[in-house]
């Protein structure tokens, strides 16, 4: 199987351990998440997000920001977007290549996708190429969440 998480879709983003710079999944995970919070928060902004951080934006997870954002922060909710808009960039372009059915998301993000679900299809249908031509994929996030790989890989699938 291919290494979709590293694609690059911004050549000047941040470092990935893989060595290049901008893969899709320095922004399309539970740290790409992080990443981005710490970045707004550095910019003095996710006030309520650094407080459950212990006050250091350098500290600031992905946790963090959801729940802050479940509990509507709205500094948090921009963050959740920024993210969202990058989960579907990678989505559309997927679906370009590929035109699948449906997408399952997993991983630990899965806990919150009561937060992430939304914004991800508005942005996805805005970014995908000529939506109204075609059969709008399904966006779902596993049953199992942060555990659906583990459990996959025990039973062999």
């Amino acid at each position: 199987a291919g290494e979709f998480g590293h694609r690059v879709i911004d050549p000047s983003g941040p470092p990935c351990p893989c060595g290049r710079r901008g893969c899709w999944e320095r922004y399309a995970s539970g740290s790409g998440l992080a990443l981005l919070a710490r970045e707004a928060a550095t910019g003095h902004r996710l006030h309520e997000v650094v407080r459950r951080a212990g006050g250091d934006p350098q500290a600031v997870r992905g946790e963090h920001v959801q729940a802050a954002a479940s509990r509507g922060d709205d500094e948090a909710l921009a963050v959740i977007d920024d993210f969202a808009r990058w989960v579907a960039l990678g989505l559309a372009n997927l679906t370009n290549a590929f035109d699948p059915e449906l997408f399952v998301l997993d991983g630990g993000l899965a806990a919150g996708a009561e937060l992430f679900l939304d914004p991800i299809e508005r942005w996805y249908r805005e970014l995908l190429y000529q939506p109204e031509l075609r059969q709008i994929p399904q966006i779902e996030f596993a049953a199992l969440g942060p555990l659906a790989g583990a459990v996959g890989a025990a039973i062999g699938v």
